[in-house]
């Protein structure tokens, strides 16, 4: 039932992700043993139902704009299932969140690139949003690659391409810099701060972080098995774009967790959306709705049992032990 709602957009549709969204949040609460009363957490509950749904629909309202995209909202169960799968959603910070919403809208960018004909305009959006996202942690000028990419694959080498993309390199740190003088020292502190590295151990991940470990793994399979038939199997250039962009994205978010290159913010945070959108790839080349249905079902269940489990809200007691 759920997949037939969502092989189209409508009212019904958005009332419907609306809803798992608000089920995921309150789920994720219920699971926290120290806020119980979620009364006494409707601010922090509201932040993170606004946060997802606005989040989402950025989401679609920059899918509809692709060209050869035919939006048929599978992505907006995608991402609320995902979020249930994600070790500590209910510990999001601002400057992650603002990092995720930036890099999202830079797949778009990326898009306009690479298949418009104004790209002065978009190299210069782009580096934009990766200098931006760089002050709060330089691990991310990793991203840089991808304008030189395309800089070097469509013969961008002039000077107006090669001042579009750096000028916010050189401009934006001397910006951020100055704030210091009118920014409180708090607030300032979370400009350049130093990157903690921190290698993935294995033998001290939770349960949950294990999950989200094994869920990367089956992102990467997924990804490897779409980009070399990329060009065949997408029928319009746009749409692979977009794709490749989600691939580089994935690589650079699992290596940022495996290294722990954060500053102050979660180490798997920024490998979220890439997961999402994958999932939501996934699930859109099915072709049977009763496949679809079938693993939706399971895998939303799934990750809803195993959660209250890990929480030790459920337990298997066998009758016959002592």
């Amino acid at each position: 039932m759920i997949v037939k709602i969502f092989k189209t957009i409508g009212p019904r549709t958005y009332l419907t992700s609306i809803f798992l969204i608000i089920s995921t949040v309150l789920f994720s609460f219920l699971l926290e043993k120290n806020r119980v009363h979620l009364l006494d957490q409707w601010p922090r509950i509201t932040a993170k139902v606004i946060f997802m749904i606005a989040f989402i629909t950025m989401i679609t309202l920059l899918e509809t704009r692709i060209k050869g995209r035919k939006f048929n909202g599978i992505h907006m169960i995608a991402f609320p299932t995902i979020f249930l799968f994600f070790p500590t959603f209910y510990d999001i910070k601002t400057i992650p969140a603002l990092q995720a919403i930036l890099l999202t809208y830079g797949q778009y960018v990326f898009i306009k690139i690479r298949h418009s004909k104004n790209t002065e305009k978009w190299i210069l959006d782009l580096s934009l949003i990766i200098s931006i996202i760089v002050q709060f942690n330089y691990v991310f000028a990793a991203f840089y690659l991808l304008p030189l990419f395309i800089l070097f694959r469509r013969g961008l080498k002039d000077v107006k391409h090669l001042l579009a993309i750096l000028l916010p390199v050189l401009i934006l740190p001397f910006t951020f810099n100055s704030l210091s003088i009118i920014l409180p020292s708090k607030t300032f502190a979370l400009i350049n701060p130093p990157v903690q590295m921190k290698f993935l151990n294995i033998e001290l991940l939770s349960n949950a972080e294990m999950v989200w470990l094994i869920t990367l793994l089956f992102t990467v399979v997924i990804c490897a098995l779409q980009f070399p038939r990329g060009h065949r199997k997408f029928s319009y250039p746009e749409l692979f774009s977009g794709f490749l962009y989600m691939t580089f994205w994935l690589f650079f978010s699992i290596a940022f967790g495996l290294l722990g290159l954060q500053t102050s913010s979660e180490r798997w945070f920024i490998s979220f959306i890439p997961v999402a959108y994958f999932f939501g790839v996934f699930l859109e080349n099915i072709k049977s709705d009763s496949l679809k249905k079938i693993l939706f079902t399971t895998l939303f269940l799934g990750i809803v049992i195993f959660k209250l489990f890990d929480h030790g809200i459920i337990s298997l007691e066998l009758p016959f032990r002592n």
